[in-house]
């Protein structure tokens, strides 16, 4: 029996308004080298073609289960009902917009059970690079490199605290989430339980923080399985963007508090994004003076190393 055979892998695609990109993403599905599939496409109450089109193709590929919402309850909560529906073993989320190359499937299923073996652990995340392209070009403009692509690889609180309030510890190779390259055993997100639903934005990092809780480990195929295409949104503005952020920070108060860092990670929720460099390194030294004196010394000269 080949790895193929093995074990059933569910695709997971959430959709909306996607009728320009969705037969192209469901196809880079269909394509998988690994052919023990099933793919379940979630709309999300979309009001262009997107369903017209994905029933055109589900009605000649019995892998595709369409499910539709009848109101739009926003991304985790397609999640959500990709993983009550889920069959597979392994789930994999692909983007409505995205195309994924033909052995994604393969590559992290070796990569993930490998590590599974190599540290004796069920409780895995495993990402991948991938090539981004900018809104109406068609060659990428960058690589966003994932989170455990490398050893050491990422895992347990560590993981929170990179995302909450520190920079990162440097013994562990830091990099990308990104929840449209991510594949994971389905008893994983049992585990965790549903994304939360309240987060419209940032449910993958809150995932994120849960499984770290867990003792979870994060790793990713140190290759671009993935090619996303940037669609400038509603949802994806600063303000938007800004709000989740805090969210995120006051969901999980109580956890900072204990370690003192409450007031700095709220500080760093402001931070943007590293091209705005100014702003962002009076940010940072803004948080290093709201941490207590070992945390700001740390902080402190990371920066400079």
């Amino acid at each position: 029996m080949s790895d193929m055979d093995h074990s059933l892998i569910t695709i997971g695609i959430t959709c909306f308004n996607a009728e320009g990109s969705i037969e192209q993403a469901i196809k880079s599905a269909q394509n998988q080298t690994w052919t023990n599939i099933e793919i379940i496409v979630v709309d999300d109450a979309s009001s262009d073609g997107s369903v017209a089109r994905i029933r055109k193709m589900a009605r000649t590929d019995q892998r595709i289960n369409l499910i539709c919402h009848d109101i739009n309850k926003g991304y985790p909560s397609a999640l959500n009902t990709i993983l009550r529906h889920a069959n597979g073993e392994f789930v994999a989320i692909f983007d409505d917009d995205d195309v994924s190359v033909p052995d994604r499937l393969l590559q992290q299923w070796r990569r993930l059970t490998a590590y599974e073996t190599e540290r004796n652990t069920g409780l895995v995340f495993c990402y991948s690079n991938r090539d981004v392209i900018r809104p109406g070009e068609e060659e990428p403009y960058n690589i966003a490199y994932a989170i455990g692509r490398q050893s050491p690889e990422p895992h347990g609180t560590a993981v929170a605290d990179y995302i909450l309030w520190r920079g990162g510890d440097r013994k562990f190779v830091w990099g990308m989430f990104g929840s449209c390259t991510l594949m994971a055993r389905r008893s994983s997100f049992q585990k965790m339980g549903k994304f939360d639903e309240e987060f419209r934005r940032s449910a993958e990092w809150d995932m994120a923080i849960r499984f770290s809780f867990a003792g979870g480990h994060f790793i990713a195929v140190d290759q671009s399985l993935v090619v996303q295409r940037k669609t400038p949104t509603s949802d994806k503005s600063r303000k938007i963007s800004l709000h989740y952020a805090q969210k995120l920070r006051r969901k999980y108060k109580d956890y900072l508090k204990r370690n003192g860092v409450y007031w700095a990670s709220i500080i760093i929720g402001y931070s943007g994004k590293r091209k705005y460099r100014l702003r962002y390194n009076i940010i940072r030294i803004l948080s290093c003076l709201a941490a207590p004196r070992r945390i700001f010394w740390d902080r402190l000269l990371a920066r400079f190393k």
